[in-house]
């Protein structure tokens, strides 16, 4: 039998060298990217996941565009954190719904069945349920968290809101048996635009990015077709500007190659966050699957001194894989 024999004495000088050179190395600076330049058509897609659940934050100019995303189950209301808006939405993507009884304090043995459930304007605008609160000091409200959070018991509360120190407050809810559980306070972050809260959570929750960070979310929202008796609640993936970075204007009679600043002269802007709405795609009955109106242009202003131009349309609602929930867009800057 033959056998190969190794020299360790080499091993160990290699081994040696190696190690002398690695110690002689200056340790690399980590840098950030600089943000892409988009003076030249940028490409993006993101992932809603299969069911549209992900609420997803974007910044358009970023290298890094995804600013953030969270499950929109992990949220039951939002807080206006304007000091001079006493607002609170629900979320409609979720299937939230509100109701409110006039008492000063919380109703004993309370049936959901004695409670007339409301929901927010179309495609999650302005609150039609909780709006000025601080104004109405006789008010409990109930809500109504939905099939899926029956099971635990957790569908059904009553909460009031009891202000506090300027720019705080707190929520104070209770079972529908009208025993107090937990009081927590709901800090207004400045720089945010909402925070939220979950009514199985102690705690407000700050995941969304502070308002100077990113131009507009993906998240399912509520749709009322008030055509039918009674009214259709849908969930639909709409789109949600953020007021404080831009405006938004929709337009279908230019052709997106040819768009030019003297082009956004005539056009109609928005700052209402469901301006963008959730019609950048339709359902196609014929090839059983989802097309996007890529004819349609979504042109944002900037909230600047000297408002910067930007013009993007949608490509494809489907990954590559062909999963659909995989919106891929197009922007560029107008100059």
């Amino acid at each position: 039998m033959r056998y190969r024999i190794i020299d360790m004495r080499k091993i160990g000088l290699a081994s040696l060298l190696l190690l002398v050179l690695s110690a002689c190395e200056k340790p690399e600076k980590p840098y950030g990217l600089p943000p892409k330049p988009i003076n030249a058509p940028r490409m993006m897609q993101v992932d809603l996941g299969d069911n549209y659940e992900q609420q997803t934050f974007i910044n358009f100019t970023d290298s890094q565009f995804v600013k953030n995303t969270i499950n929109i189950n992990s949220w039951d209301i939002a807080f206006d954190c304007n000091l001079d808006v006493h607002k609170v939405l629900m979320n409609g993507g979720k299937g939230i719904l509100i109701g409110k009884i006039e008492s000063s304090d919380f109703v004993k043995d309370l049936k959901p069945r004695d409670v007339k459930f409301r929901w927010d304007a179309a495609s999650g605008g302005d609150s039609i349920v909780i709006n000025n609160w601080h104004q109405a000091i006789n008010t409990i409200y109930v809500v109504d968290r939905g099939i899926a959070a029956a099971g635990a018991g957790q569908r059904y509360f009553q909460f009031k809101l009891v202000l506090g120190q300027v720019p705080d407050f707190w929520i104070e809810v209770a079972d529908m048996a009208g025993k107090v559980l937990k009081t927590v306070p709901i800090n207004r972050v400045p720089n945010k635009n909402y925070v939220y809260y979950n009514f199985e959570d102690n705690e407000p929750l700050n995941f969304e990015p502070n308002n100077d960070t990113w131009h507009f979310c993906f998240l399912p929202t509520r749709w009322i077709y008030y055509e039918y008796n009674p009214p259709l609640l849908y969930i639909v993936t709409g789109i949600h500007i953020n007021p404080k970075m831009l405006s938004v204007a929709t337009d279908s009679s230019l052709v997106y190659e040819n768009i030019t600043a003297k082009d956004v002269l005539n056009l109609t802007f928005e700052n209402r966050r469901d301006a963008m709405g959730f019609e950048w795609k339709i359902y196609d009955f014929g090839q059983g699957r989802y097309l996007t109106r890529k004819y349609v242009n979504y042109i944002f202003k900037t909230n600047e001194t000297l408002p910067k131009y930007y013009k993007l349309r949608f490509i494809d609602f489907y990954s590559k894989q062909g999963i659909k929930g995989s919106p891929r867009f197009e922007v560029l800057e107008i100059k």
